[in-house]
């Protein structure tokens, strides 16, 4: 698709939102069908019963850990990229990408040999139960396997949402999320012929559509087309004196990812010495939120290559109006989704189990993180609006210090201190995200933003 940063600053209102819908719409469908990974595989692996459901989990959550802090240099890769190609310099973004590669490429090798040889190491601190650790356990070493694939395919990903071609991670994703359903049913279930391999089946099929989605988005990147107009896996596809501009604003978004992940995995713990039915409810409840949540997070990922194409471009007031058009188109995509949550939580909440404890227990939170995610729409957006400008370091600052500062001490406070269980704990975590948002929202009418330098 094509976008013009130097008219969004004088743009109408209804062609800054077509602009912004038409750049986010296959970003949110990419990381919808991103985040059905896990969701499925908690779905079908609840059949196996709530040792599993919180073995996959937690899992699942410990496996992001790692991941997502290490993917997490796509934030600078997609700024840069987008930077450069908003001022004219196309030819650069190449570079980028294949730097920001090599970059993941090494701290991905570690990732997958501490995960294949340590793979219970953070399931312990999680859950007291033998038999999560032992089913968390076996996924989660096959799921390292697949880190390496998994981390090409984000990082050429994010080079193509920076150049606004965000239809091409859209296309992949949704593959990648289709080959996972039709593994897991294959490899859970035993179906035509596979092995009935039940938690690790899920895991398996997870690894083996990451490896198809990284090889087609390669394909996609070695077109000649890309070689010849953005410089892609041409000579000097690597370049050293881009790895410390790339360090210097992936870092805070790494440690960010892994503190923030880091919190929720401390939130399970918490779970955990309320009950094996409030760590199983929670993950029920966190998967359906992440969905829900993915089309902000999507509408951020597009605010922040419309910024930061503005910025490189010189028309600040694009930007501005880019961070705001963002944070009305996702206010209301979270009311309607939340909608839902609120009105039908038992009919949502059935079709992950039939347990009648695990039902009662999500039916509350459920409803409470309708609340929450509205809430959290105005920080997801703006955090986005300030990775635009390179500003990653205050939103580190503001997602690290809620999360740790407000969140946990809350969470504890009320769940286990006060003895409000799982409910008083996901009071906690609804107050985070308001709180979040009023931190972001104020870093983003201060307009700092706006003269940070890359």
């Amino acid at each position: 698709m094509s976008i013009e940063p130097l008219t969004l600053g004088s743009a109408s209102r209804s062609r800054l939102l077509d602009h912004l819908v038409r750049l986010a719409a296959p970003v949110v469908l990419a990381s919808i069908a991103q985040t059905l990974m896990g969701l499925v595989d908690t779905l079908m692996v609840a059949r196996l019963g709530t040792a599993a459901i919180a073995a996959v989990g937690v899992s699942t959550l410990l496996f992001s850990a790692m991941a997502t802090s290490i993917k997490s240099l796509d934030v600078a890769v997609q700024t840069f990229t987008a930077r450069r190609d908003g001022a004219g310099r196309e030819r650069e973004t190449g570079a980028v990408v294949g730097t920001g590669l090599a970059m993941v490429a090494v701290a991905g090798i570690f990732g997958t040999v501490a995960g294949v040889a340590w793979p219970g190491l953070g399931l312990g601190l999680v859950s007291a139960d033998p038999e999560v650790v032992a089913l968390g356990s076996d996924y989660y070493r096959l799921r390292a396997v697949g880190l390496l694939p998994l981390l090409v395919f984000l990082i050429i990903r994010s080079g193509f949402d920076g150049l606004g071609h965000t239809r091409v991670g859209m296309v992949v994703g949704v593959g990648m999320n289709l080959v996972n359903v039709l593994l897991n049913w294959m490899l859970i279930f035993g179906k035509l012929g596979a092995p009935a391999l039940g938690v690790q089946g899920a895991a398996l099929a997870s690894t083996i559509a990451a490896v198809v989605a990284a090889v087609a988005m390669a394909a996609l990147a070695l077109r000649p087309r890309m070689r010849r107009q953005y410089g892609w896996f041409d000579r000097g596809f690597v370049r050293r004196d881009l790895v410390r501009p790339l360090w210097r604003t992936g870092w805070p978004p790494a440690l960010q990812a892994l503190g923030l992940i880091g919190g929720i995995v401390a939130f399970y713990g918490i779970l955990g010495h309320i009950s094996t039915v409030a760590v199983a409810a929670g993950n029920i409840v966190m998967r359906m939120a992440s969905l829900a949540i993915m089309p902000t997070i999507g509408v951020g990922v597009a605010v922040q290559t419309l910024v930061s194409r503005c910025l490189g471009a010189r028309d600040a007031r694009g930007a501005w109006r880019s961070g705001l058009a963002g944070v009305v188109l996702a206010a209301t995509l979270m009311i309607a989704l939340g909608l839902p949550y609120l009105l039908i939580p038992d009919q949502l909440l059935g079709a992950f189990t039939p347990e009648p404890s695990v039902l009662a227990a999500g039916r509350a939170i459920l409803r409470i993180t309708a609340l929450g995610q509205v809430l959290a729409a105005a920080g997801l957006t703006f955090a986005g609006v300030l990775r635009g400008a390179g500003d990653t370091g205050r939103v580190l600052a503001v997602d690290v210090g809620t999360g740790a500062g407000f969140m946990l001490p809350a969470a504890w406070i009320l769940g286990m201190g006060l003895g409000g269980g799982l409910l008083g704990a996901w009071w906690a975590l609804a107050a985070w995200f308001a709180l979040h948002a009023a931190v972001m929202t104020g870093l983003f009418v201060g307009k700092r933003w706006l003269r940070f330098r890359l």
